[in-house]
């Protein structure tokens, strides 16, 4: 079961600094409110999970900046919690922190090898635990600005790159990063690009400059990686907060991206919603039919799901159609 501190009042000033967030992972209740009590006096905001399973379902959910674990638990021991913690791409960086009454140096040292960042015995003192936290998440905050740096410092090279190319005549295209969690340094540069440019632009003009449109979409799964041009986009499906991407024949790959921000970053005059659940690529139509009900349905070139126009994307719909078809 969940339980969320929030940090008390008079660390107002702290959260325009954002607040870091702490997990602590723990079957002993009585030694996680003693925790959350001592490290919300220290104006950080704390979450606490009573097995493994859970601290993995809380950790996805609130994102830590850092995690305190026990190793015997029930459900899911602190080794399974931290092997999980180090494959996941969004949460793979986060410190762990062990706090345990194991004394058995083998299971310590396997602990620790499994991706620990530090190992406190219990029973501990608080002055020991809340230094253990400040060292770790002092040291994270230590390469965030590092890696901050490198980023700033690679996109103004990419910024003069991308000035040289637009002096040449040559068109840039962007690209839209569908896999925030998982798209790595390269995607950081080129967002960084992005605002670098428009700042430029909007200082230049004295107007705000609106990002452009992507032309292709970075393709990522657990083999290989590639850019796919917008142009060979067949359909989006929503499905909850992701959305499946359709593309050449029966190839789709889901997004962590709901269907409404897409709807917002697509060339509007190809790319239709004609359904809550769906949107097309207008050059891949092929047909449009009456259903029994009296709706439309549409067919789309080597596609084999059938989709349905609501009611009220229908006068939208026709209305692009026959712009689209008069280009």
């Amino acid at each position: 079961m969940l339980r969320f501190f929030s940090a008390p009042r008079r660390t107002f000033r702290r959260r325009l600094q954002f607040v870091k967030k702490i997990l602590i992972i723990d079957d002993d209740l009585d030694l996680c409110r003693v925790l959350s009590k001592g490290l919300r006096g220290q104006g950080y905001e704390v979450a606490a999970a009573a097995n493994g399973r859970d601290g993995l379902l809380t950790a996805a959910s609130v994102t830590p900046d850092l995690i305190i674990c026990d190793l015997d638990m029930p459900r899911l021991d602190g080794q399974g919690v931290v092997t999980a913690l180090r494959q996941d791409p969004r949460l793979g960086e986060v410190p762990v922190i062990f706090l345990s009454a194991c004394t058995e140096r083998e299971q310590i040292r396997q602990s620790m090898n499994l991706g620990g960042d530090d190992f406190i015995t219990k029973p501990a003192a608080w002055p020991e635990i809340l230094a253990a936290v400040n060292a770790r998440l002092g040291r994270r905050e230590k390469q965030r600005r590092q890696m901050d740096r490198q980023l700033e410092a690679a996109a103004k090279i990419f910024v003069g790159i991308v000035h040289d190319l637009n002096k040449s005549g040559t068109e840039v295209h962007w690209l839209a990063e569908a896999a925030a969690e998982t798209a790595g340094q390269a995607n950081q540069i080129i967002q960084r690009v992005h605002q670098s440019l428009s700042a430029e632009n909007a200082a230049a003009t004295g107007l705000p400059q609106a990002a452009p449109r992507p032309s292709s979409v970075l393709i990522k799964d657990s083999q290989r990686q590639h850019l796919l041009k917008l142009s060979e986009v067949k359909a989006l499906m929503a499905d909850g907060e992701y959305s499946n991407i359709y593309w050449g024949k029966d190839q789709h790959l889901m997004f962590r991206k709901p269907l409404k921000q897409w709807a917002m970053e697509l060339p509007p005059e190809q790319f239709i919603r004609v359904h809550r659940q769906a949107i097309v690529n207008l050059a891949f139509l092929e047909s449009v039919e009456k259903n029994p009900a009296g709706g439309w349905m549409i067919h789309l070139r080597e596609f084999n799901q059938v989709i349905p126009i609501s009611q009220r994307e229908n006068p939208k719909f026709n209305r692009c159609l026959k712009e689209f078809q008069a280009r």
